[in-house]
């Protein structure tokens, strides 16, 4: 891998049931849900979804009710239920405990590996900063060169053609 693509690996948990009740909140906000629905009960069966699988088996929902009525103006219970039952979260407890692991692992980086990361990228640097700094000030330059061409034969254009007139 490159130095500097990817410095950084942020290990970011599955959302827990108060984030998943209030993801399921937000995505149904500008839904007419029937008082059936319970989204603290749907938070709680959905224990493995990320964020972006709950706001699908929100808009997932609201199809399958237009689905059965065109003419549906409120997502009900069932609607969530047969949406939930077909989902199967990407998330698995298995790669839950590989990536915790993961992060214990690999967050706090050691003093041997920033040493090591510093020398590396310090000698890539020194190795590869010329060449790339020589072409990107040759690409800068001819770019200004021809910008300004551009705009000097189209002004000195733009003069005489008010002058034909």
């Amino acid at each position: 891998m490159r130095p500097g693509r990817f410095d950084v690996v942020l290990y970011v948990p599955p959302p827990d049931l108060e984030a998943r009740y209030e993801i399921l909140h937000v995505h149904t906000r500008k839904m007419k849900i029937g008082d059936d629905v319970d989204l603290r009960r749907i938070a709680e069966d959905t224990d493995l979804f990320t964020g972006a699988e709950l706001e699908g088996l929100c808009r997932e929902a609201g199809v399958v009710a237009l689905r059965e009525n065109i003419s549906a103006t409120v997502v009900c219970n069932h609607h969530f239920q047969a949406v939930k039952q077909s989902l199967k979260p990407a998330l698995t407890r298995e790669g839950i405990e590989k990536y915790s692991s993961f992060m214990k692992n690999q967050s706090m980086p050691s003093s041997h590996q920033i040493e090591c990361s510093i020398k590396h990228n310090s000698k890539y640097k020194q190795k590869n900063l010329g060449p790339v700094f020589s072409v990107k000030v040759g690409l800068l330059t001819f770019a200004l060169l021809a910008a300004a061409k551009y705009f000097l034969v189209y002004t000195d254009f733009a003069r005489h053609e008010k002058s034909d007139t």
